[in-house]
């Protein structure tokens, strides 16, 4: 129901929501995000853009009331905008918005209310929506047009939703409120758009330039009309762009004329193969479909959405929603299917489609790996060449520029692993450290050569630190064999175990040798006992892989599992070797292999237990038919010191690391991955982005810290890992690791992953034939009384009764009157 301004003003005035903020911003400040978050979860919320009809709840099993559920929204014509990140105080932003945006007699997008963000942070914005110019995100885009180009950036883009809700602040808080937003309703607006939003539509039209805009921010609402006293080039009218800026016209530079086919085949031939390869959609489903055929089309249109809208329309179930008067919807959802993130190559699902089409050099050949198109290696380089900064420039030195990214991630879980006395604050409140393992795949004789080299460097570090722990233990089997043979050794002292630790493992360690490395990799700081990272470089994956099945690695890949998150592992064997104890496996691992032998790891088998999604992966750019390079060799001495000094001054760090910007950052980037897997219906992606956020972490660290390092090489007591300082840039690279680390996975094992629950979901399926108690519960009325259950089944009074207590008890129905009504369709259990 609609909120009056005595209960707005009651709450925010309260002196609960007043603590409850204070206590959200000192947390905030503390880098506290997880009790901030919960601070900021417990203040009331408003719903400033609609109101609720009476429902049931998402699911329909609630009591009717007015529960948030976009099903039953009813649009009042108010949209509202967040502006995040600043680079001024609130107060100050907002005095730089244009005054005549205050006036609701000459703006049609006028400020009704203005406030800081419960972080203290932020500004929102509550305005009138203008029915002409769209939906509620097209008038968010016209809005922080018109607040200038000081402002746009500024804006948040995720508050489309029209259930979208803003939790209460104090009444200090408010920089600007117009009272007439506690009785402001525009039904047109509801009427217009209002059915877009119940069905679940949130998708704006085709995102061009607005000189209308542009004209308000300079000088009022009267520059947005044209010479003619019409709608000026790019208004927006009925919910599709009209004017200078219309996809219909292409005046943008898109051209609107549909190609008549793609490579040959027409475009009747795809959507048909489409619709035998996903099937039409029922009843109820059409949107959804439309998305997801919309998601794969528009690879092969140039992700045009004028483009897109005809193709789609070819498809007999889009020619029925247009029928039915759906056609602005269906220029919606290609619209928005276009300006989601595309994948830098074809993805596999189109080109199966593509070759279901018989377009023959889409077909995979059977045996034949599908190989990744050279300019996407372009791609990924152009994007880290001017991000490549210290340690990362001296570590890919020797590297060709289309494989520079796969230095990146060997070097970096390299430089993880030295700075395992380090650990964060992640995002859902949990201390963590750093735990990336890398593998890079080519071919035989491609060049994988540079991991060695780069561990042979790096990783001295930490061979040199273990040189105590060798040469104690050489010297204790020295003497078990002394003793083994001479009578005088054995009336000896017993010997004693060495206990030094040892961490760089060679592939070929014993299960009990491995358990004993993680049981003595510990140090004393401050009184806490910190585990350290054991590490292990192999050249031949291949080898490692066969040494599972019957070698010295055998029963290791679950080692290799829980090293991601340092779970624990147990050990209770019998044999006087065994280390008995339950220990937390701290392990990072950089290999290097072919296709075949990465193939034979991880396998249809068992692609789902979870390490597809915890190795950063690389392919090397395929080189078959080249010679390698002449000449002699390429030996730098000066990036080779540059490479050890970094891993002599990581191993040194110790604390936690002060990385909340990038954390936040990494925290936003998994969340629109999760918007995007929605829309598309898109597991893998779902699947894959949960642990790639990691290595977006993970990966940027040793550029934070070598930074730190150069700032303060006068004083190296600041560059500790409390006072680093995380930058744009830092961003930007955190984003290209987290963007490659799914692209690479997804290529390898996610058609893997899609099969895989497929053949789960045949595995595991339901039983048809329903129970009696379910029949039964079925053919009963909505309202019911024991007596007619009675009757419907002879059964006695007594029978009854007791039935209809178990269904009350398991929550399928609840009283009402001297009856009972039904809360489930089903009884399902």
């Amino acid at each position: 129901m609609p909120c009056t301004g005595e209960v707005f003003n009651a709450v925010c005035g309260s002196q609960e929501v007043k603590d409850r903020i204070s206590r959200a911003r000192q947390a905030l400040a503390a880098g506290d995000r997880k009790r901030y978050d919960a601070e900021k979860r417990g203040l009331p919320m408003f719903s400033f853009m609609c109101t609720f009809s009476p429902n049931r709840g998402k699911d329909g099993t609630w009591p009717e009331g007015t529960w948030r559920n976009q099903r039953s929204v009813r649009l009042n014509g108010l949209v509202m905008l967040d502006l995040d990140h600043l680079p001024m105080a609130p107060r100050e932003a907002f005095a730089t918005i244009p005054p005549h945006m205050l006036d609701t007699n000459s703006c049609t997008t006028a400020i009704l209310l203005a406030h800081v963000t419960p972080s203290g942070q932020g500004l929102r914005l509550v305005c009138t929506a203008d029915a002409q110019r769209g939906t509620i995100e097209q008038n968010q885009q016209y809005i922080s047009r018109c607040l200038g180009n000081e402002l746009e950036q500024y804006c948040d883009k995720s508050c489309k939703n029209a259930d979208r809700v803003s939790f209460a602040v104090a009444k200090e808080d408010i920089i600007y409120l117009n009272n007439e937003i506690f009785n402001y309703d525009n039904p047109e607006y509801d009427q217009k758009f209002g059915d877009t939003y119940r069905r679940g539509g949130s998708a704006a039209a085709h995102r061009v330039a607005d000189p209308a805009a542009a004209a308000v921010a300079a000088g009022g609402p009267a520059a947005a009309k044209g010479a003619d006293g019409g709608p000026a080039a790019g208004a927006v009218a009925d919910g599709l762009a009209v004017g200078a800026g219309a996809v219909a016209l292409g005046q943008d530079g898109v051209s609107t004329a549909l190609p008549k086919d793609f490579r040959g085949t027409p475009w009747q031939k795809l959507v048909d193969a489409w619709l035998s390869q996903n099937g039409a959609p029922v009843p109820g489903e059409r949107h959804q479909t439309l998305l997801r055929m919309a998601g794969d089309l528009r690879y092969l249109c140039d992700n045009n959405p004028a483009w897109l809208r005809q193709i789609v329309a070819l498809a007999p179930y889009v020619k029925d929603m247009i029928g039915e008067g759906a056609d602005d919807e269906v220029s919606k959802l290609c619209t928005d299917a276009c300006g989601r993130k595309v994948w830098m190559s074809t993805p596999r699902r189109v080109l199966d489609l593509m070759a279901a089409a018989g377009i023959s050099d889409a077909a995979r050949k059977k045996g034949a790996e599908n190989l990744p198109d050279p300019s996407l290696y372009d791609t990924f380089y152009q994007r880290l060449k001017p991000l490549l900064a210290p340690p990362y420039d001296a570590a890919t030195y020797y590297v060709d520029d289309a494989n520079k990214l796969g230095a990146v991630f060997a070097s970096g879980t390299m430089f993880c692993t030295l700075m395992t006395r380090c650990h964060y604050l992640h995002y859902d409140g949990e201390q963590h450290r750093m735990n990336p393992q890398a593998y890079i795949i080519g071919d035989p004789a491609a060049g994988k050569s540079f991991a060695d080299r780069l561990d042979r460097i790096i990783m001295g570090a930490l061979k040199a630190a273990d040189r105590p722990g060798r040469e104690a233990e050489a010297e204790y089997k020295r003497k078990q064999q002394e003793r083994a043979t001479s009578s005088k050794e054995q009336k000896g002292e017993a010997l004693k175990r060495p206990t030094l630790p040892i961490r760089y493992l060679p592939s070929r360690t014993s299960n009990a040798i491995f358990y004993r490395r993680l049981q003595n990799a510990v140090e004393e700081a401050g009184g806490d006992v910190v585990n350290l990272h054991l590490y292990t470089f192999d050249s031949e994956l291949d080898s490692n892989t066969t040494a599972q099945s019957g070698g010295a690695w055998i029963g290791k890949h679950d080692l290799e599992l829980k090293a991601f998150h340092n779970e624990y592992t147990g050990v209770d064997f019998a044999n006087s070797d065994s280390v008995n104890d339950i220990l937390p496996v701290f392990y990072n691992t950089v290999c290097t292999g072919t296709p075949i032998s990465l193939a034979r790891k991880i396998t249809l088998r068992n692609v789902n237990d979870g390490y597809c999604s915890r190795i950063a992966v690389f392919r090397m750019l395929p080189d078959a038919y080249k010679m390698v390079r002449r000449g002699k060799p390429n030996v730098n001495h000066e990036k080779d010191c540059e490479l050890k000094q970094w891993a002599f001054r990581f191993d040194q760090l110790r604390g936690e690391m002060n990385i909340g910007r990038l954390v936040d950052y990494t925290y936003d980037l998994c969340e629109q991955s999760a918007f995007e897997a929605e829309a598309s219906s898109d597991r893998v992606l779902d699947y894959l982005r949960k642990r790639a956020v990691f290595y977006a972490q993970w990966l940027t660290v040793p550029r934070i810290a070598a930074r730190a390092f150069l700032e303060h090489k006068d004083e190296p007591q600041l560059a500790t890992p409390e006072n680093w300082t995380v930058t744009d840039d830092d961003l930007r690279f955190a984003q290209l690791m987290y963007d490659a680390v799914i692209y690479w996975q997804d290529r390898f094992f996610g058609q893997m992953l899609e099969e895989s629950w497929e053949n789960a979901a045949k595995e595991f399926m339901p039983r048809k034939r329903r129970s009696r108690n379910d029949g039964i519960f079925a053919t009963l009325p909505q309202n019911f009384t024991p007596q007619l259950l009675s009757e419907m089944m002879g059964w006695s009074g007594n029978a009854a009764r007791r039935q209809c207590e178990r269904w009350e008890a398991t929550g399928l129905i609840q009283k009402k009157g001297n009856g009972y009504e039904k809360k489930s369709s089903t009884v399902g259990l």
